[in-house]
């Protein structure tokens, strides 16, 4: 939130402990965003491209969910991200 410009090898991972129906907006969000709904396997189950800037609409996926992945519009289609695939992360800072 608040930022007004993201790098294309920056993110932001949000996790949760128990896999559940994980719902993001774009409250307060400068820039357009891709989420990437992971499950407990780093396995990509949802993706919801171009997502639009201070938009309240909730943004869901039908399936639940441990990890949602934020990176900048246009990212899912550039690292051709797709259902199913198996995401890699690793984290440098906390």
């Amino acid at each position: 939130m608040f930022k007004n410009k993201l790098n294309s090898n920056e993110g932001m991972i949000f996790s949760w402990e128990k896999t559940q129906f994980i719902t993001m907006w774009m409250k307060n969000t400068l820039i357009a965003l891709d989420m990437i709904w992971l499950n407990s396997d780093f396995e990509i189950i949802c993706i919801k491209e171009n997502t639009i800037p201070f938009d309240l609409t909730p943004i869901s996926c039908s399936k639940p969910a441990n990890y949602v992945i934020e990176l900048t519009a246009g990212s899912a289609k550039t690292f051709n991200l797709k259902k199913k695939k198996k995401a890699i992360i690793r984290l440098i800072s906390e």
